[in-house]
């Protein structure tokens, strides 16, 4: 009988796709003695998954550049088994010259208007993963064979020194060794809410009639991602219309098949925009956090408010004062000079003032000054009309700082603030603050997630835009709805119960994976079988997550030790590795890739030495 050695990697969108790269590239550069098999499982297609296939409108955008995502390789991450390739942009150009072939024409035709600081659509970007996924695949050595299970798997077992994974299709498959790439998965449907959270294509917006009044929870990308979806998806159209400070704007054009959205949310405000920089985002750079960053890893856990956020804003403020110099000198009553170099010293109680109140000293309009808080201070407004015209006025103002581009304080600025996200994920993962300042650090993550997680500018402008046409509705924060006498009623936490009766609730925000509230049958079966367990950290007491080590993204058991051969990487652990739920970045040293290249390598480690001995079930 034939033995064969056998990995699973068990999902496959983005984590799933940049993990097969990693594990040909290991398998290249030391090639298995004796066959080896990599099963690869996810009920959508491979390299895509579920988020990113094809059956979805061209008008569903990314949120971030094309040239700020990969799933290859880059010098920067210093992997001594190398796969490098083309990031989304320089393949989208290779797509354009004729040198990769496509799926069909619109990707080709969509490839070739692609810039490298395009948003693209999200169908596009699936076609760039399936892509890599075949060129990731073909390099496997010839003793490695790879099965592609389109299905789920729903069950993993530790039996000895091997894991039984079980799938719907009743298929079990016997592997020396697991990774998880499971990506979102969405919460079941709360009470009271007629279409609940789940990526917007899988959604049934069909459902919503014409003229319906649908109160929306969220206003994130899944907001964004209705908004096109039942506007210029049932035939209406968005046209220039630009008005003075926002080149940008457009005007809506009706179909008369839109329904009325009823806006709201925890703060009440949707995220906003991308700068229009007209070229890949320019690096943001932390003088103050990377000089203090040795010092600060020595002794973690590090209370967040008064060691680490200080330094982002100092950081962050920076940036701002010099844009503002740059193209705005008027606005300081001195030498600009004086600010910056008090906002760069490393210690500014020494010439006894601070940079902030120089900054309200020498920068007289408080507009002008740098102050990150102000994005998310509250709605001013007791009615609903003052909300909803309070909440459109600072959306306006947004789309204004973002039609500047790279001449925007503001936008700069805040470009920074988001940024360090990525610079502290060693400070903050695993338990890095302590437990008083979670509220601080969780404050930081919102704030910077409503500046840097949004879509681009064109997607405001349209949202703007329909709340001129009388289609969109802003609430303002603590949105809730409320029974009586047979009908449903929308309002916030601002009207004291004031508000408009509704047709549908519509939840359109994805939280974190929860795996206490996702009854999915393969995390369920881990926690059941004590191949893994709750971290017991007062850090996830706001969102339970599996504990993983520190070291491979080894799942912890139940006993406390980590699983040899059982990895999981992505947003079921955000509590615990903080900021790695991005796709990678190319040439920015990407913690997600090399989160996931420690894990491949633990997995390939215990499969290649035992691949003439292990007997695969099927």
């Amino acid at each position: 009988m034939v033995t064969h050695a056998a990995l699973a990697l068990i999902g496959s969108g983005v984590r799933g796709t940049a993990a097969l790269g990693r594990i040909a590239a290991r398998l290249r550069s030391a090639p298995p003695e004796h066959p080896l098999i990599v099963h690869v499982i996810d009920p959508y297609p491979a390299g895509s998954g579920s988020i990113w296939r094809a059956d979805q409108p061209h008008t569903l955008v990314m949120n971030t550049v094309a040239a700020q995502s990969t799933v290859f390789d880059d010098p920067t991450l210093g992997f001594e088994a190398s796969f490098p390739g083309p990031n989304f942009a320089e393949w989208c150009e290779r797509v354009a010259k004729g040198e990769v072939a496509t799926e069909d024409t619109v990707s080709r035709r969509l490839a070739a208007e692609t810039r490298p600081w395009s948003s693209p659509s999200r169908a596009l970007y699936g076609a760039y993963l399936r892509w890599a996924h075949r060129t990731f695949a073909a390099a496997l050595p010839a003793q490695v064979s790879l099965q592609v299970h389109r299905d789920r798997a729903i069950d993993i077992a530790r039996s000895r020194d091997e894991y039984l994974v079980t799938l719907v299709s009743g298929t079990k498959l016997s592997v020396r060794a697991a990774i998880l790439a499971l990506g979102w998965i969405p919460r079941g449907q709360g009470a009271g809410t007629d279409i609940g959270p789940a990526s917007p294509i899988d959604q049934p917006f069909d459902d919503i009639l014409p003229g319906e009044r649908v109160a929306v929870r969220g206003l994130g990308m899944g907001f964004t991602d209705l908004l096109s979806l039942v506007t210029e998806g049932r035939g209406g159209a968005f046209e220039p219309n630009p008005q003075p400070g926002r080149p940008y704007a457009v005007k809506y054009l009706r179909s008369e098949r839109e329904p009325v959205l009823l806006a709201g949310s925890r703060s009440g405000l949707p995220f906003l925009a991308k700068p229009a920089f007209e070229a890949v985002p320019p690096p943001a750079t932390l003088p103050s956090l990377t000089r203090a960053m040795p010092e600060l890893l020595a002794r973690r856990p590090l209370d967040f408010a008064k060691e680490v956020l200080p330094l982002i804003e100092r950081d962050s403020a920076l940036r701002h004062y010099r844009v503002l110099a740059e193209h705005r000198p008027e606005a300081f009553t001195t030498d600009p000079a004086r600010l910056l170099a008090l906002i760069d010293a490393a210690d500014d109680s020494a010439v006894g003032t601070t940079w902030r109140d120089a900054a309200r000293e020498w920068v007289p309009t408080p507009r002008d000054r740098f102050d990150a808080e102000r994005i998310g201070r509250p709605i001013c407004g007791s009615t609903p009309e003052q909300i909803d015209a309070a909440i459109a006025a600072r959306i306006t103002q947004d789309a204004g700082d973002a039609s500047e581009g790279l001449r925007s304080a503001r936008k700069r600025g805040l470009h920074v603030y988001q940024a360090a996200r990525v610079a502290i994920v060693p400070l903050t993962d695993f338990g890095g603050v302590t437990p008083e300042s979670l509220a601080s650090l969780n404050r930081y993550l919102t704030l910077a997630g409503l500046v840097g997680s949004g879509p681009p500018l064109f997607r405001v402008e349209q949202l703007l835009a329909l709340h001129r046409a009388g289609i969109v509705r802003f609430i303002g924060p603590g949105l809730s709805v409320k029974a009586h006498e047979g009908n449903r009623f929308v309002s916030s936490s601002l009207t004291n119960g004031v508000g408009f009766e509704i047709d549908r609730v519509i939840d359109a925000h994805l939280t974190l994976p929860n795996p206490k509230m996702l009854g999915d049958p393969l995390l369920d079966s881990l926690l059941r079988h004590g191949t893994a367990r709750l971290w017991n950290h007062p850090q996830a007491e706001s969102t339970p997550t599996l504990e993983i080590s520190a070291k491979d993204s080894a799942l912890i058991d139940a006993d406390g030790a980590p699983n040899a051969g059982l990895f999981s990487l992505g947003p079921l652990h955000e509590q615990i590795r903080r900021f790695t739920i991005i796709a990678p970045i190319p040439n920015a040293r990407s913690t997600v890739l090399r989160e996931i290249d420690s894990a491949v390598a633990a997995a390939v480690a215990r499969v290649t030495p035992l691949t003439a001995a292990l007997q695969l079930t099927s």
